[in-house]
């Protein structure tokens, strides 16, 4: 046992010495020692949860918005019913795809949101940052957590045979209003534990990105049917003018 004392402090010639005296006082070293080790462990600990958490959100709020931009420009209540239609004309040139990325958007963002607040001991969360804030939050909170937990729990981590039928997506609006609540919180406990405060505006740059995206699948599939217009009812054609003459 003192022979571990003496890894933890210089005065290990004072172990081979075993007065009450000496042992005494290389007990309270190592004491102080271990107190100020802890101390500095949990403080890194703390700045290590603030950064996965900034992450986190970020990610989150990326995810959340690709998906809003997928479901919500085929809705004419959103749109006018000409652009709703070309945006649902574009994206069934590759529906499968769109279609099982617009799910993933969402059912990462709800994973990803519901990790700050998962309550246990072998898990990351706000909680191990400040406990009683983290509480208070959860409880002005709770109706769209108590939402977004169901739906991670119950639906898109696994199936729950008994899953009600109101475990649906909450409203878009509700969901944003969470995440500016959700940043606000973050930056108070981000400013305690190292004094720093994050703007997560670049999360909304995958709004302009997919629709970017779309308007060149469209400029692509638009080539592409020329191109296969020319092909096939000109250059294969035997009965162009160059065949003829």
């Amino acid at each position: 046992q003192y022979m571990r004392f003496a890894r933890c402090t210089s005065l290990s010639h004072i172990l081979l010495r075993f007065t009450p005296q000496n042992i005494a006082y290389t007990e309270t070293l190592c004491e102080i020692f271990l107190l100020k080790f802890n101390y500095i462990s949990k403080d890194i600990d703390k700045k290590e949860i603030i950064n996965y958490f900034r992450a986190n959100i970020y990610e989150a709020l990326v995810s959340f918005n690709a998906w809003q931009i997928l479901f919500f420009s085929k809705s004419k209540d959103m749109v006018s019913e000409e652009l709703a239609k070309q945006y649902v004309e574009i994206q069934n040139y590759h529906k499968n795809f769109f279609v099982a990325a617009e799910r993933a958007f969402l059912v990462n963002a709800i994973m990803l949101l519901c990790h700050s607040f998962d309550n246990r001991d072998d898990s990351l969360s706000l909680y191990k940052i400040n406990n009683d804030k983290t509480k208070l939050f959860v409880s002005k909170n709770k109706a769209i957590i108590k939402k977004l937990k169901n739906l991670r729990s119950k639906i898109f981590a696994h199936r729950d045979v008994k899953a009600e039928k109101d475990n649906i997506i909450p409203p878009a609006t509700e969901i944003d209003d969470f995440f500016k609540n959700l940043i606000s919180f973050y930056n108070e406990l981000s400013k305690n534990v190292d004094n720093s405060s994050t703007y997560f505006n670049h999360a909304n740059d995958i709004k302009k990105d997919t629709d970017n995206l779309l308007m060149n699948v469209y400029r692509g599939e638009t080539i592409r049917k020329t191109e296969v217009d020319i092909k096939w009812k000109w250059q294969e054609n035997n009965k162009k003018i160059s065949g003829i003459i």
